[in-house]
């Protein structure tokens, strides 16, 4: 078995026509979701970055490995079971092309060969990596390995901010404004309120610069077009890979798997152009897999997490499971015979500090340990079957339910833990890492302004 496992970062399910969408942004992932089985209410078990690729690596949520966030502290236990390194143990060639290694080293354990496009380069860079480049070195090593069992990890940064397509045909191919710098346009006022505004200026102006505008955006469709466009040139890069796949005639023996570590927020709850929270922009991620045992064209309904692969990849290659990935077999859940997850569970340990569970019929709680730059409740309840888009906080009209969820919630973080402290209290009471980010953003943005404070003072915030 040939294993080609695509993570694309920052990938928001809502922005992919087989989830939905209304614009053409991906038309080869769409082709392989007709082509297997696309899951419809796939969540990641720990966002952003660093917690969420750990979990599809260890099979376990961050609760239990301990990485919920991006902090310096956190380390990944060498006994913890790694999925690269069980296929390697079996006698399969492993192989990733990605830069996650440049920021936690564990992401390289168990691949006989890791392939980072950007070695040497300058350590800002690792999130601005090109698909092209990706691909310059993924499908040459799957030519080379064509006969034998491989698994491939490959990792495209596209959509990760900042959003700016490489070739600039894709930069303005789903906007439909006349002007992104329209001084009437005020759809970005609210963000240039925001204390976050002198870090999110930043990534603004790289995008204004690489589009040539004199004078600011004002506009945030252009904002998202520039993501959308991202999107579309990733899926362009897709074709090609599974075209190589075709052309070297291993597709049918390939388990092929698209998936994202999170979404993104692109002004939603007053969040931009970021993954900062566990609403459903972040969290809720497609997910699809193709595979000749698997049926075609079908949609999932059931609600399964992102620690569901490294599990089911090694059930398809009659690999024992280690007794601490706590996913599910996905095959039959996709072939109807076995159900999906009462309930799942979401942290964000990076910018906030949040819990999220949902359940199979569409109720949301949400926890906030710490609300970082944001005001929100301690709670809040939604029906994402009526209220998709989390607008109404229904915590004091269904108490019961809150209540309920509350202890499942309970019940479920005290049997992770056992004894031990709950990482996202550990890493709040710590001090999140962005707030040093955004002070350095606010004093270099009011340049000899003063302390931190000082600023804020200044500017309102």
């Amino acid at each position: 078995m040939k294993v080609v496992f695509i993570v694309i970062d920052t990938l928001r399910a809502d922005h992919l026509g087989c989830y939905g969408y209304d614009l053409n942004t991906s038309p080869n992932i769409d082709k392989i979701a007709r082509e297997g089985v696309l899951f419809e209410r796939a969540y990641a078990t720990d966002v952003p970055t660093q917690p969420s690729y750990t979990s599809m690596f260890t099979g376990q949520r961050g609760v239990k490995t301990g990485i919920v966030s991006h902090s310096p502290t956190e380390d990944l236990s060498p006994n913890v079971p790694y999925l690269s390194e069980i296929l390697a143990s079996h006698g399969y060639l492993t192989a990733a092309v990605s830069t996650l290694y440049v920021m936690r080293r564990w992401f390289a354990r168990g691949f006989h060969y890791y392939m980072n496009p950007y070695a040497g380069k300058p350590r800002q860079l690792l999130q601005q990596v090109d698909a092209d480049d990706i691909n310059a070195m993924a499908i040459p090593w799957i030519r080379q390995n064509a006969d034998k069992d491989f698994f491939i990890f490959i990792h495209y940064w596209d959509p990760h901010g900042i959003y700016m397509p490489p070739p600039k045909e894709y930069r303005y191919l789903f906007y439909r404004g006349k002007d992104p710098t329209d001084p009437n346009n005020h759809s970005l006022d609210r963000l240039k309120k925001s204390v976050l505004w002198p870090f999110y200026k930043r990534h603004l102006d790289r995008i204004r610069e690489a589009n040539n505008l004199a004078e600011e955006i004002t506009d945030i469709e252009f904002v998202k077009a520039q993501y959308d466009g991202e999107i579309k040139y990733v899926d362009d890069k897709i074709g090609e890979l599974v075209q190589s796949l075709e052309e070297l005639g291993i597709i049918d023996e390939t388990l092929l798997i698209v998936t994202a570590d999170h979404g993104e927020s692109l002004g939603e709850h007053e969040e931009y152009f970021d993954h900062a929270t566990v609403y459903e922009p972040v969290i809720h991620v497609p997910l699809i897999i193709k595979y000749h045992e698997l049926p075609k064209g079908k949609r999932v309904k059931d609600l399964v997490q992102l620690i569901d692969l490294p599990y089911t990849i090694l059930k398809l290659a009659g690999i024992p499971i280690p007794k601490e990935f706590e996913g599910r077999d996905l095959v039959p859940i996709a072939n109807g015979e076995a159900s999906g997850y009462d309930e799942v569970y979401s942290n964000q340990g990076l910018w906030t500090a949040k819990r999220a569970v949902i359940t199979k019929d569409g109720w949301k709680l949400i926890k906030t340990i710490d609300p970082g730059f944001w005001e929100c409740p301690p709670l809040e309840l939604y029906n994402l079957v009526k209220d998709p888009s989390e607008t109404k906080n229904l915590v004091y009209e269904e108490e019961d339910i809150v209540n309920e969820l509350e202890l499942k919630m309970v019940r479920w973080l005290e049997k992770e833990l056992g004894n031990r402290p709950d990482p996202l209290r550990l890493i709040s009471a710590a001090g999140l890492p962005p707030k040093e980010w955004v002070k350095g953003a606010t004093e270099e943005y009011i340049k000899g302004g003063g302390t931190y404070e000082e600023v804020r003072m200044k500017m309102g915030f």
